[in-house]
């Protein structure tokens, strides 16, 4: 008589740190995309306003000052049109609030946009800008630049999906892009 073997089998849980989930990893990717896109912007508007302080301050001509500035403001406008094309294309991982952020990324681009165009229809009545006023014009029109870049920040701590608030205070690439938890 032959005796049967019976081979058991015994999985055994490795300790320590897991894989992540399918949400994890999803919204681990959103952060990545989303931060990553809206980085970009921020130094894509930083360096054209830049361009546009530079050409005024190395003209030192107050009669072109202005035009230099409204030339600037509208690459500036130009960009966040760009951005706001970019936003309609995002394909972003499935997740409980994709949707929502998808429109308030929309929504941001379009208020950074109408920032911008209200800076300019002030900067259209400015007068010659003498050397030394040329800090003061510059730095309004710095002020309106940041305005128009924390309007496309999400409120990602306003979310319900724990996960996707957790990607984004995880990845260091969303600090100063995405409003504050």
């Amino acid at each position: 008589m032959i005796a049967g073997v019976t081979t058991v089998a015994v999985v055994v849980s490795a300790c320590g740190d897991s894989e992540p989930t399918t949400r994890e990893a999803a919204s681990s990717e959103t952060a990545a995309i989303v931060c990553g896109m809206l980085r970009r912007w921020n130094n894509e508007m930083g360096d054209s306003l830049n361009g546009t302080s530079d050409a005024i301050t190395d003209a030192d001509d107050p009669e072109t000052a202005p035009g230099v500035l409204l030339d600037g403001f509208d690459d500036l406008i130009r960009l966040a049109e760009d951005h706001r094309a970019e936003v309609e294309d995002l394909e972003l991982p499935v997740s409980d609030e994709r949707d929502r952020l998808l429109e308030e990324l929309r929504g941001g681009a379009d208020k950074a946009i109408a920032a911008l165009e209200e800076e300019r229809a002030d900067i259209e009545d400015l007068p010659p800008v003498a050397v030394s006023e040329q800090r003061g014009v510059l730095g309004s029109a710095f002020i309106a630049a940041e305005r128009a870049g924390s309007v496309v920040e999400p409120a990602i701590g306003t979310y319900d999906d724990e996960e996707l608030k957790a990607a984004f205070a995880a990845d260091d690439g969303c600090e100063h892009v995405i409003q504050p938890f």
